[in-house]
């Protein structure tokens, strides 16, 4: 499974200073906001910051009844995160058109089955680490321009609407596990000869994201999947340590 990497994201570097600044004040469970979708598709087009995760490749992979790698082949690129250091997913636009290749008639084909990232909107939902080393997960409320804002909704009415109670779950394990990745690849990618790197992350990306029976639960299966990377890992820096020596 080839990295397919993005010629330009500065249009994503961008947003992302943007949704730091938002960050810093967090929406709650219970917090509430004003929205409703009039469903004109401009949150589907001209995207190249939808990140999958496992959870969301299975999820399209049900509803599309086809394997996990095919929707990664089919309808994302893989790169390497430039602080994480870790393989991520992003969904792929039409190169014709750049919309989301299940946008039509500005409704989504997989609607059931669409990434979280999707469903949420207009809420942001992230993940970080607190003084005790601890996993938190916050929203936000992205900065948009579209719908109006005549409906209130609190972060969990808007989650239970979307049936996405079971994500918050996957995405905190999600979450750990990605930062503990990060922390390993930090140390050793930047050294790697190309071609060994390449090998390395295609494996890690096989692994994470791809290696999923669809009809058994996901979140145990992330547990497995992350446990060979984790070997996978230690014995590459076993081999680095003996070349230091």
């Amino acid at each position: 499974m080839k990295a397919r990497i993005p010629d330009n994201r500065s249009w994503a570097e961008k947003r992302m200073e943007e949704i730091e600044k938002l960050m810093e004040h967090p929406l709650n469970a219970d917090d509430a906001f004003s929205f409703r979708c009039k469903q004109c598709g401009g949150c589907c087009r001209d995207r190249i910051d939808i990140l999958l995760s496992p959870f969301d490749i299975c999820r399209m992979a049900k509803q599309l009844d086809i394997p996990p790698e095919e929707v990664i082949y089919n309808y994302g690129y893989v790169y390497i995160g430039k602080t994480s250091k870790i393989p991520l997913v992003s969904l792929k636009m039409r190169p014709d058109t750049n919309e989301c290749p299940f946008l039509e008639k500005n409704r989504c084909k997989i609607h059931n089955g669409k990434p979280v990232a999707c469903a949420l909107f207009p809420l942001g939902r992230f993940a970080a680490r607190d003084e005790d080393n601890d996993v938190k997960i916050a929203y936000i409320l992205q900065p948009v321009d579209c719908g109006t804002k005549d409906e209130e909704h609190t972060v969990r009415q808007w989650m239970s609407s979307f049936n996405l109670e079971e994500s918050e779950q996957f995405f905190f394990i999600w979450q750990d596990k990605a930062m503990q990745l990060s922390e390993r690849m930090k140390k050793i990618i930047d050294d790697m000869p190309p071609r060994v790197q390449e090998m390395l992350i295609n494996q890690i990306t096989h692994f994470i994201y791809a290696s999923y029976d669809i009809e058994k639960p996901i979140q145990p299966q992330l547990e497995r999947n992350y446990l060979y990377t984790e070997q996978m890992l230690s014995s590459i820096e076993r081999k680095i340590a003996e070349l230091l020596l």
